[in-house]
């Protein structure tokens, strides 16, 4: 007998796991947790945001993790994680019954689901925004390959073919797009936006798009037919203002022209904390930090990095302890794994263990046939062309990244590997990496915001994410490949946790990425703001799409002046400004991407 299990609107995905049939019901118009008083007529947000600028708002191409966040907003998945992201609740689809024993899902699009021109959501926008998520150019290629097939049944019920128990991977993190909108554009180029004609954008979540300037800002703002209760706008409008430093955020929240922060350093907490004014709150990290190294079969980078062994001794020369201590004065975890350790699948017992040791990675190098010259530098004796010289790409716009480099360039010197530091905009980073790989390394980060799910981080090691802008270790790998499609069959979550373990474990032996170290997600706000939450990431972190449903605030005292540094913007007669500022500025996602 089938057994199934039905909520009236929260749904544990624990739960799903173990059944064979899980059903999910909601009543029309009930609020789910989360939800939100009714938008102030006179509420203006201003996100600052530094980092990793925007490349494209499509959810299907960007790698910004500020692009993902936006989409948040204006897009609604099928279904949503609570902040928390432990519990799934309704977005799109307003129920659902998921049958394990078949491999089938059916999803009840929500009747009252409307896109912003007043067109009807349909089972057509979501079968063609998969089909769009799909394609070799997608960024979300991976988080639908568990997806068989998917059919309109109805112009409001969609029937899944699926192959794994994780079906929120797809469910949660797959934005549908209005398929009239999008069917007479090129979906690949498209920016997301018009900009010609009077239809400048069509979405249906709780905030439209109304207008984007690249470099400079992008703003949205409340969307009249948002549908979906507990998720209405808790603020009218929401500018998103690029920084190009940290240094100038802070500054410009020591002046008083900006009311918060998110990544704050901790040397400078002492600055907010004993001040009545503003709120210090401190969460776990969601953005990790690594050093990919170039080991593309066919990329342009210095062939030597394609040596298994100089890649062990330079995970042994880094001393990872003693930067984290440094740079982050003590306020970052230092990692193993390219999954997070809130990431229900982290796996925290990777072997071998790359210990801080010069003598024994000098010993790796010289085993392998690098001899050390007279310029202190090695290289290969038997082909003296290879020399163990390289240039590390790093974001200039972050100056933790970029002391963490010169940090690891000063040991890798102690072994005999000369490491340039070159600090280049996002932009040129993304230029040189893709398509030719002309790099020998990037220290970058990403953003790990899908905690349930494995899907996303380790899926940016497969050789398709190379065509899609995701791979920039040009990580290839027979083995990795087969257990990976394993995972997209995987038939319990015991199974996947087995897989996502094995897959950790390839790329710790492999090492196309050398994990370095996840910081805690520091927060300073106005204390004139309130329900704000502090989950994972931090509430400004780049991916809480709850953040601004949300959030509420009082408007009393004067306007924060103008400077240098922020753009004051008057949006439809509103006077009250309240602006933030997110240093971590996320993946899946570009990390300070996306994805």
């Amino acid at each position: 007998m089938k057994n199934t299990v039905v909520l009236a609107v929260l749904f544990s995905a624990i739960i799903v796991a173990s059944s064979s049939v899980v059903t999910v019901a909601t009543v029309s118009g009930q609020q789910v947790a989360g939800s939100s008083a009714t938008a102030s007529s006179n509420s203006t947000v201003t996100v600052g945001w530094f980092g990793t600028s925007i490349n494209t708002l499509n959810p299907y191409t960007t790698y910004s993790a500020l692009g993902r966040w936006i989409g948040s907003n204006i897009y609604l998945p099928l279904v949503y994680y609570d902040a928390a992201n432990r519990t799934v609740t309704p977005a799109l689809a307003s129920s659902w019954s998921i049958n394990f024993a078949n491999h089938t899902a059916l999803f009840t699009i929500n009747p009252k689901a409307v896109w912003s021109d007043g067109v009807p959501v349909t089972a057509q926008d979501v079968v063609y925004s998969y089909k769009l998520a799909s394609q070799n150019y997608s960024v979300l290629e991976q988080y639908v390959s568990p997806v068989s097939s998917m059919v309109a049944l109805n112009p409001h019920t969609v029937e899944v073919t699926m192959t794994s128990v994780l079906w929120t991977t797809w469910a949660a993190y797959v934005a549908v797009v209005p398929y009239h909108v999008w069917d007479k554009v090129n979906a690949s180029t498209y920016p997301a936006y018009n900009t010609t004609g009077s239809q400048y954008f069509v979405g249906d979540g709780p905030y439209v798009l109304s207008k984007y300037v690249v470099n400079q800002y992008t703003e949205i703002q409340k969307n009249p037919r948002a549908f979906l209760a507990g998720h209405m706008p808790g603020v009218s409008n929401v500018i998103f203002q690029f920084f190009n430093s940290e240094s100038s955020a802070i500054s410009s929240l020591q002046a008083g022209s900006i009311q918060g922060l998110t990544g704050i350093l901790p040397s400078d907490v002492s600055l907010f904390q004993n001040n009545s004014k503003f709120t210090v709150t401190t969460s776990p990290g969601l953005e990790y930090f690594y050093l990919a190294i170039n080991v593309n079969p066919q990329g342009n980078g210095n062939p030597t990095l394609r040596n298994l062994t100089v890649r062990q001794a330079m995970a042994h020369a880094i001393n990872l302890t003693y930067i984290a201590k440094t740079v982050y004065h003590g306020n970052a975890q230092v990692l193993d794994s390219v999954l997070t350790p809130t990431n229900q699948y982290y796996d925290g017992n990777l072997t071998p263990a790359y210990n801080y040791s010069v003598a024994y990675a000098n010993k790796l190098l010289t085993q392998a046939g690098f001899q050390m010259t007279s310029s202190g530098y090695r290289e290969n004796a038997s082909n003296t062309s290879q020399k163990l010289s390289y240039t590390v790409l790093v974001p200039s716009g972050d100056t933790l990244e970029v002391e963490a480099a010169n940090m690891i360039a000063q040991n890798l010197s102690a072994v005999g590997i000369k490491l340039t530091v070159t600090a280049e905009t996002t932009g040129t980073m993304v230029a040189t990496i893709w398509p030719h790989y002309s790099q020998d390394m990037d220290l970058w980060d990403w953003f790990d915001y899908t905690q349930n799910s494995p899907y996303r981080l380790l899926g940016m090691f497969l050789p398709n994410q190379i065509a899609a802008g995701n791979s920039d270790s040009g990580f290839v790998n027979s083995t990795y490949q087969q257990v990976w499609n394993k995972l997209e069959n995987a038939t319990s979550l015991s199974q996947v946790t087995n897989l996502s373990d094995q897959l950790q474990q390839i790329l710790h032996q492999q090492l196309p990425y050398i994990p370095l170290f996840i910081p805690s997600a520091i927060t300073v706000y106005s204390s004139q703001i309130g329900n704000v939450s502090a989950y994972p990431g931090g509430p400004f972190g780049g991916y809480d799409y709850l953040t601004f449903t949300q959030m509420h605030y009082s408007t009393a005292g004067s306007k924060p002046s103008s400077s240098s540094n922020t753009t004051y913007y008057v949006v439809g007669g509103v006077i009250a400004v309240v602006v933030f500022v997110a240093a971590a500025g996320v993946l899946v996602s570009r990390r300070r991407r996306n994805n």
